[in-house]
């Protein structure tokens, strides 16, 4: 089963991050139609540096054929047991498994132990030694609103398996973004459930204030930071919410979500969202700082010379941390130099009563504002000391980690 030498899915082994690097996955196929979004999943995983190899049971081949799983990642695929036993030796290889698309069948037979194929065999393996397993339903609605499937759920979340709940579209439970499961992975295989029983608050994205009925005053941020914190924070068990303004990154499916479109709706929603207290809040968002004194109720008339006058908007996380135990806030600078960034990040980790500050650089086009990477001082206190850590240039989703590993870290009194 082992595959040596060079295959050409190696070449986009960690082409993206390499934060998997020395991780190995297995991700199991069961007969549905979806089965094709697992590759998807697959390669999202080897760009971060992971090994990845496919298990797939016998109708799953229907709609995917050895060749095809082979050529994803280089790896053949386990589509029966033989005297390798592959349900012992990859279970105790391997970090984790991903079973996606699961039928319902599938999913029961995990969940009841009926290991009668390869990859209910492998899920039961990584089960019996403590591995994370990730369960991925594909199924038509109906299914999902029986007490089956209800039952069959209540009983792999307690035997620690994390089911990712459908998205519902046209009345089937469809598979999700295959980018999500594989960031949901990731996370499980490198920080498990370290954050399970937690309730996390963020904020994502820009505010708009309105000049007119179609302009408005606002900024370049897509909400991609505050979406990579909410879904790492999911996936290490925590209950999160996401209070989110204009984005263009769509909110995940698997989080409480809150929209708020000018600066104050982003205030008053984050001030709902901590009102009975929060473990962790990480305030990423981008909201606007000023507004007009006055909006018009018509549309300018173009070509006419406007005389605009500006007022501040309120601090949406002024006070938060009277409600949150450990506080992240972000701090967007256009200065040139570290200490510059440090001075920044310094004086509003002061300002707010900040545990965490996120000092990052924005006007470069290479970082910042609609960018996958920061370029980014992290600064945190411990104890009476301060601490810095340098991210220059690191991808947002590591930086997400890096903001809960240290957050997780306070709450432990580190």
């Amino acid at each position: 089963m082992m595959t040596g030498g060079w295959h050409p899915s190696r070449s986009i082994r960690g082409s993206y991050a390499r934060y998997l690097s020395g991780r190995c996955i297995v991700v199991g196929i069961t007969g549905s139609v979806a089965a094709y979004r697992s590759l998807d999943t697959a390669r999202w995983l080897l760009r971060r540096g992971a090994r990845v190899v496919f298990a797939a049971t016998k109708p799953a081949l229907e709609f995917l054929g050895e060749k095809l799983l082979y050529w994803a990642t280089g790896e053949r695929p386990i589509t029966e047991l033989g005297g390798e036993v592959e349900h012992i030796s990859f279970a105790r290889m391997c970090d984790g498994m991903i079973v996606a698309p699961s039928t319902l069948s599938t999913a029961a037979k995990i969940a009841y132990g009926v290991a009668d194929n390869v990859v209910v065999t492998l899920a039961v393996s990584f089960i019996g030694l403590g591995k994370p397993v990730l369960l991925v339903p594909a199924m038509h609605e109906n299914m999902t609103r029986t007490p089956q499937y209800r039952n069959t759920v209540k009983l792999l979340e307690s035997e620690g398996v994390v089911v990712v709940p459908p998205r519902v579209e046209e009345e089937t439970a469809k598979y999700p973004d295959p980018h999500l499961i594989g960031r949901i992975a990731a996370a499980l295989v490198g920080r498990g459930r370290d954050l399970l029983g937690r309730k996390v608050v963020v904020t994502a994205g820009p505010t708009r204030e309105w000049l007119d009925p179609v302009r408005f005053i606002s900024n370049p941020s897509s909400g991609k930071m505050g979406v990579e914190v909410a879904v790492e924070a999911w996936a290490r068990g925590a209950s999160v919410t996401l209070v989110h303004g204009w984005m263009t990154v769509q909110p995940p499916h698997i989080t409480n979500n809150v929209f708020a479109g000018s600066t104050l709706e982003m205030r008053k929603a984050l001030e709902e969202a901590v009102s009975d207290g929060a473990d962790i809040v990480v305030a990423s968002a981008a909201p606007v700082d000023f507004k007009p004194s006055s909006r018009l109720e018509s549309k300018m008339r173009s070509g006419e010379h406007i005389m605009l006058e500006l007022e501040p908007t309120v601090k949406v996380i002024e006070g938060v941390k009277e409600k949150a135990r450990v506080l992240a806030a972000f701090a967007a600078e256009t200065v040139s130099s570290r200490e510059e960034l440090l001075k920044s990040g310094m004086e509003k980790m002061e300002k707010y009563d900040a545990d965490i500050v996120v000092a990052n650089r924005v006007g470069v086009p290479w970082a910042g504002f609609a960018s996958d990477i920061l370029d980014a001082l992290l600064i945190w206190k411990s104890g009476e000391r301060v601490r810095v850590e340098d991210m220059f240039g690191l991808k947002k989703e590591v930086i997400a980690q890096r903001i809960l590993d240290t957050a997780a870290l306070i709450l432990r009194g580190g």
